[in-house]
């Protein structure tokens, strides 16, 4: 849809007021097509009533899926289509094996999760807010913190 984008957008907002709306016992997976923004969902993911985001392929292909599946910091694949992808009961043994195989490494690579510094990176570049330097040299941190809540 052309408004993919914008409808993804209101989703997010829509999901993360009812976050804010849990008790903090309250636990939710979120199970959402792949944006077409990279690391749209970041702010779900750092949710800490967020278990899981997880990926559906969208109708992608399952080369298509895994890209943009690796674009997304934490989000891990919950394919169907894309992992069945060439599979058919006409096949050997071998054959479907051989493709079961590719389809799953080629899933795990794409849903690895990053190193903590490539998490964090995402979060700064994709997630809204300012970073603060702050020196301890003067003792000023204690009330500079304040001033920030």
């Amino acid at each position: 849809a052309p408004d993919k984008e914008e409808c993804e957008r209101l989703l997010l907002d829509c999901l993360m007021q009812g976050l804010r709306k849990l008790s903090p016992g309250e636990r939710v997976m979120f199970k959402l097509t792949l944006p077409t923004k990279p690391n749209l969902y970041l702010p779900l993911m750092s949710h800490p009533n967020t278990v899981r985001v997880v990926a559906l392929s969208g109708g992608y292909d399952r080369a298509e899926s895994c890209k943009y599946l690796g674009e997304n910091i934490a989000v891990i694949a919950s394919f169907s289509r894309a992992f069945a992808e060439g599979m058919n009961a006409k096949q050997s043994d071998e054959e479907f094996t051989k493709t079961m195989d590719e389809s799953c490494e080629a899933i795990y690579q794409a849903s690895r999760r990053p190193s903590d510094r490539a998490y964090q990176m995402a979060k700064v570049a994709f997630q809204s807010g300012f970073l603060s330097a702050l020196d301890q040299s003067g003792g000023s941190t204690p009330e500079a913190l304040k001033l920030y809540g």
